[in-house]
């Protein structure tokens, strides 16, 4: 998020509290990756994710009168997410076929098929030795060392935005390269879940 950006949430808020729904649409572009990722993380499913998503930016717009007395918008959308996100796990694990599909996917972790997940591992680390040094330092620091941006930037010497600009550049690089290499588009999305 540019700094700009989110120095005028609380007039973004201020504007969603008197109906204003282009303020919300700000808001959702703002703040969409970073939810959809962690609810694809934990249920799986694209679509259900997708649905998700707009759930919890529905609950943003049916609280919007009370918007105005958050002191802190990032904490309490985590929390709605969080919450909806959970809620929406209980339900798939309460679902026979969702524990049919847990089973499938605990077969296809075993020995027998980790020569297939090695070679994808291994296509995503091919694709992330083709970015540029900087970027690709950046990228490892991020995603393979578990860093926040705030760390890297100062490891580094950079401002966290422009560590956040290399790691943008970075997921959008390596999703085409994976979809050239792999091809499995949903594959490419759990390889990359969270890279946003």
């Amino acid at each position: 998020m540019h700094i700009e950006e989110k120095h005028s949430i609380p007039h973004l808020l201020l504007k969603v509290t008197e109906g204003d729904e282009q303020a919300l649409a700000t808001i959702v572009r703002l703040y969409w990756k970073n939810i959809y990722g962690h609810a694809l993380t934990w249920i799986r499913s694209a679509e259900e994710a997708e649905e998700l998503t707009q759930d919890i930016f529905l609950k943003v717009w049916n609280s919007r009168s009370q918007l105005g007395e958050i002191e802190n918008f990032e904490n309490w959308l985590f929390i709605i997410s969080r919450n909806t996100i959970l809620s929406a796990v209980r339900k798939k694990l309460n679902k026979p076929s969702f524990v049919e599909q847990q089973e499938q996917e605990e077969n296809s972790l075993r020995p027998d098929h980790w020569s297939e997940h090695r070679q994808h591992y291994q296509v995503l680390l091919d694709g992330i030795s083709l970015l540029p040094d900087r970027r690709q330092q950046v990228f490892r620091m991020s995603r393979l060392e578990g860093l926040t941006h705030e760390q890297i930037a100062e490891r580094l010497g950079m401002h966290k935005d422009t560590v956040a600009q290399y790691i943008v550049k970075a997921v959008a690089f390596l999703k085409i390269y994976l979809q050239e290499h792999i091809g499995d588009s949903l594959l490419v999305i759990i390889l990359l879940g969270g890279l946003y």
